[in-house]
Formats: C-alpha cells, structure tokens, sequence
C-alpha cells in the first residue's frame, strides 16, 4: 500500500481545530493544524504544488481519527489547504461527537498525532491516532513516542515522516491493547490481504509479529474491514456506471450480486447491440498494488462462463471515490491458472488465488469522485452535527 506515516507534536495552535478547545483557550486560534511543509510537502507529497490549480488550492479528504484513549473511529469531511507558505489540515471546527461529548477536551501541547496518508499525487484519505500524555489508557504510547522522537522535535519543527518498520519497533516494544486502533496503522495492508487467506500477508505478519502475534480480534476487524470496502467499492463503482450511462458514454448494466451474493461476477454490463460483458469489482481501501484475491468460482466464471469477463480493481475507496484500472477480457488469463490445477491429485482442490496486479494488463486510471453529485453534500460535511 502507497502509505506515507507522519508523526505530529501538537502545538497549541494546533489544538485550536478542536472546538473545545478553540473555545476555551487564549492566543492563536487558527482552527487548523500546521502540517510542516518540509515534510507534507518536501518528503510525502513533492508534486502537490504543481496540482493546485487543478485542485483550486485545496485537497478534500476523509478524515477517520482513532483516540485519544484508544477508542475508536469518528469519520468526517475535512480539507489541506496552502495558505502563504503554510500547509494546514484545515475545514470546521472538529466537535466531540454526540456519544462521547468529552472526547478531545483532555489533548494537550505536547501530545502526538500519527497520521497516515494514502493516496497520489496528493492524499485522498488520513487516518490519525491521537496519544494525550493525560489519558491514563495513552500514557504507555505517549511515552514510547516521547522517548524515540522528542529530541527530534523544536519550535521550528513539529512533523516527521516515519516508516512503518520504524513505527513497528516502537509499537511492539510496550504492551498496548490488541485492540489499539494504532497497532493497525502499521500493519493496515497486511491485515487486510491477510484476513482474505493472502499468504504474501501473512508472511509479513509473521515477521512484524514474532512476539506478539495476531488476535482474533484484530484479524476479525481487518476482515469486516475489507467486507465493508468491497461493498462500498461496489456502490461506488455502481454509481459511476450509473452517471456514464446518464451521460451516454456507458452502456446499461444490472448490479448482480447485489441480487445475489454468490454470484461469480458483481455486474453485467448490456452495451446495445453488443455481447453482455461480466464485471467483477475488487476494491481496497489501499494501493493498487496490493493482491487481488479471486475466487475458484470467478476464476471458472472467465474460463467458461461464455462472455467476456472484466476485471475492475478500485483502490484509495473512500465513500464517494475511487481509483480505478480495468484488466479487461481474462478468459486466456484464467485458462491458463486453471491448467496449472489440472494435476492436482483426487480429492484435492483449490478454492481461491491471490494475485498480483503486476500479472494482468490494466488500462490507465480512471478517477471516480461522485462528491460533486450526492445531494446536499459539500466540503464541510461530517458525522460531527459541526
């Protein structure tokens, strides 16, 4: 997964785009957070300044924060703007959410904020955990960070880029909770191909967890995780198919395993006066790089199932976008995998592959961003009732 980690110091300012504390403090109060333009811009996003006029000088993200405390997910809309020379994570006032009204009050300067950017050229999706030296469940964190990466920090320097190798280390050296929500930003890809019985996963996960292993609590997370993405790949990928034929560019099409669930193939596209196309959608939240997993009855599907069959890999998903890449007509590709099961002995079968998307011949990217055609949603939109 194309995943860049950053490690932020929170400043006082910084801690303004909360609105507690927006509210209830004094000084600066820029309802944003600095994001050091060596490090967003010089290290993670270097050819994000020459996107800003396609971008109109802001960068819409989804934004899911984890913490402090360890609790879990609250998702909203927010944006990065460059304002002068500054790059800032920026938008509304972030509120605690109705069911944990004190959530953010207890942040503090000098608190952490990992976060972890996915997307290119420019990020499309954040995740950030936040570590407060004041919540009892953060002080293991907020101390290991403190330790490692302190001295790194100065009034003039308050981000860093670190790798997840580097994180790991951190993270495996204190006895945090299996269900620490930080535990899955160094291992997010791996998690994912892994829950899907990826062995190229679960290798990985193997070396990064000689000592702690794997719970099953967090490989059942990281399975309804890529549950949830598959589904919203597949409405994503259904509401574009919608516009397209809207537009007259597209064919018509039937949603087939919203019909059924175990049908081999996700869509039937019915282009007039042309043969019916299968359409399968594999999505991730992560890279286009990461396994694509099929299954032995999709595999069959493109060997015999008599039409063309198409693969769709969405990846970067979010709510209302995706990346996209066509593999388009895999019936030789699957022929050619199912040969090689032809020997296996009796009684021996294979239910699935893992495939890298190196193997297959993609078509170039297409950018699916449904944002500008669901109604009353704009760039401050959230799940925060701002």
């Amino acid at each position: 997964m194309n995943r860049k980690i950053a490690l932020k110091r929170l400043s006082s300012s910084d801690l303004t785009l909360f609105e507690h504390h927006y509210r209830n403090s004094s000084g600066a109060k820029q309802k944003a957070i600095n994001l050091d333009a060596a490090v967003f811009v010089g290290t993670l996003f270097p050819s994000l300044p020459d996107r800003l006029d396609v971008l109109r000088d802001r960068v819409i993200i989804t934004l899911t924060i984890y913490g402090p405390g360890g609790v879990g997910a609250h998702t909203i809309t927010r944006k990065i703007l460059k304002q002068q020379k500054n790059w800032r994570l920026n938008g509304e006032l972030i509120f605690n959410p109705p069911e944990e009204p004190s959530r953010y009050d207890l942040l503090a300067k000098g608190d952490y904020a990992i976060f972890d950017f996915a997307g290119d050229p420019e990020p499309h999706t954040a995740r950030m955990c936040l570590a407060a030296r004041n919540i009892p469940q953060d002080t293991l964190l907020h101390t290991a960070l403190e330790n490692r990466y302190r001295a790194s920090f100065s009034s003039h320097k308050g981000m860093m880029e670190i790798s997840p190798d580097d994180l790991a280390e951190v993270l495996n050296n204190i006895d945090l909770p299996e269900s620490h929500p930080v535990l899955d930003f160094i291992d997010f890809d791996v998690l994912e191909d892994a829950s899907q019985g990826g062995l190229d996963g679960l290798a990985k996960l193997r070396k990064r967890r000689q000592t702690r292993g794997v719970s099953r609590e967090e490989l059942n997370r990281a399975r309804q995780g890529a549950d949830r993405i598959g589904r919203l790949g597949e409405e994503v990928l259904n509401s574009w198919l919608a516009l397209q034929f809207q537009a007259g560019c597209g064919s018509e099409y039937q949603w087939e395993s919203d019909i059924n669930a175990v049908a081999p193939y996700d869509f039937t596209l019915m282009p007039e006066g042309k043969a019916k196309r299968r359409v399968d959608a594999k999505s991730t939240a992560g890279d286009f790089r990461n396994p694509v997993h099929v299954s032995m009855a999709e595999l069959l599907e493109m060997a015999q199932g008599g039409h063309p069959y198409d693969l769709y890999r969405l990846y970067m998903v979010t709510a209302f976008s995706a990346h996209l890449r066509i593999a388009r007509n895999l019936g030789q590709f699957a022929q050619d995998i199912l040969a090689q099961f032809a020997n296996l002995p009796h009684g021996i079968t294979v239910d699935g592959t893992s495939i890298s998307p190196d193997t297959l011949s993609f078509e170039d990217e297409i950018m699916i961003d449904l944002s500008e055609n669901t109604d009353d949603t704009n760039e401050s939109e959230s799940f925060d009732n701002n």
